[in-house]
Parts: structure tokens; sequence; C-alpha cells
């Protein structure tokens, strides 16, 4: 158990300090983001869905309860819940670093 608990604190400081070290020279997006945004997306891309999908279900839901007449307001859930881009790009990880 010791041990395990010493390569936690080791990979852990590893991390830290790749992510402390990382700064941004240029605007353009380079491996390191094309990579952190592809992982970002394994993670993004589905929570987006299944909060566009809920905001659906509550949509719809509210709209045949009250026979329509709250159509803005469902209109307005949808439109929180699935607009918007979809996936995180590299440039997007870029300019998040550069504004540090």
């Amino acid at each position: 158990m010791r041990q395990r608990g010493l390569v936690t604190i080791v990979l852990a400081a590893t991390l830290l300090g790749g992510c402390a070290m990382h700064y941004a020279t240029d605007r353009r997006p380079a491996a390191d983001d094309r990579l952190g945004a592809a992982i970002a997306n394994v993670w993004y891309v589905p929570g987006r869905a299944l909060v566009c999908g809920t905001s659906a279900l509550l949509a719809g839901a509210a709209m045949t309860l009250t026979l329509g007449h709250v159509h803005e307001g469902a209109s307005q859930v949808m439109h929180g819940g699935c607009a918007g881009p979809w996936t995180v790009h590299a440039e997007e990880v870029r300019e998040a670093v550069a504004d540090r």
C-alpha cells in the first residue's frame, strides 16, 4: 500500500508540474492542445448529449402538460441545453492557456 501511495504522489506531482509549465508561446495549437481537446471531448460530448436530451424531455413534458401554452419557456430550455458548440477544439485549449 505504501508503494501505491508513493506512485500516486509522484504521478500527481508530474501532472501538476506539466500543467504549471505549459504556457503558450504563440496562438497556434500544438500537439498537446489537440490531445487535450480530444481527451476533453471524451467527457464533454456525451455530457452535452445528456443535457440536451434531458432538456428535450423536460421541454416536451412542459408543452404536453400545458397544452402548448409555455412554448417560449420550452424553447428557451431547449436552446439552453442544445445550442452552442458540441466539441472542444484545439484552438480553444490554446486560447485558455494563452489567457492565463
